[in-house]
């Protein structure tokens, strides 16, 4: 027997299939209530404006990320490259289905600050990461940063790379993530 899904979780699934047929600026929540088969007044008990429902959609998007992340962090052996390697190989491995809804969301996040804060709160837990995790920083975020770019064009559907191409410069950014744990010469005391 397959566990019951909450009314909440119906709620942003329902929230999810709305925002990738019509796109987030055009999600209502009487929509959304028709979708997810609620009342109007079921979804404002749990979401009381469309901002709110928004916001809990960006958080699930990014603890899809940060569980695929941990999974892969549990994975990879110690070293001081394992969080931004996890980050890496977080780009490959991703549920690229989730790619269309990521790009809907993302225009929302641009014209609402508010919905920047979950996904705010998350870069600054890695990045305060990566910094105390011995490594260049200033590498270790070029290379995250490599990441999030070849993330984004691929979730807005602009990148031109080959899968070939792409495993490689994954396993590039892997490299240089694995060359970022020792110092260069001029960094050395």
């Amino acid at each position: 027997m397959s566990p019951r899904v909450s009314s909440y979780d119906a709620i942003i699934d329902a929230a999810e299939t709305v925002v990738l047929e019509a796109g987030a600026s055009h999600m209502t929540l009487e929509a959304v209530a028709a979708k997810a088969g609620v009342s109007k007044g079921g979804l404002l008990h749990h979401f009381p404006t469309k901002v709110a429902l928004l916001v809990a959609m960006v958080k699930r998007q990014v603890q899809v990320h940060q569980e695929a992340r941990k999974r892969i962090l549990d994975e990879l052996p110690e070293s001081p490259a394992r969080e931004l390697k996890s980050f890496v190989l977080a780009v490959l491995y991703r549920e690229r289905g989730r790619d269309s809804l990521g790009a809907s969301l993302s225009a929302a996040v641009a014209h609402d600050p508010q919905l920047n804060e979950p996904v705010r709160k998350v870069v600054n837990e890695f990045y305060t990461q990566i910094a105390s995790s011995g490594m260049a920083f200033e590498r270790a975020a070029i290379i995250a940063l490599a990441a999030d770019g070849l993330w984004l064009q691929e979730m807005l559907s602009i990148s031109t790379f080959t899968e070939e191409q792409r495993v490689k410069i994954i396993e590039e950014l892997l490299r240089l993530a694995d060359e970022s744990c020792v110092p260069c010469e001029g960094e050395r005391k």
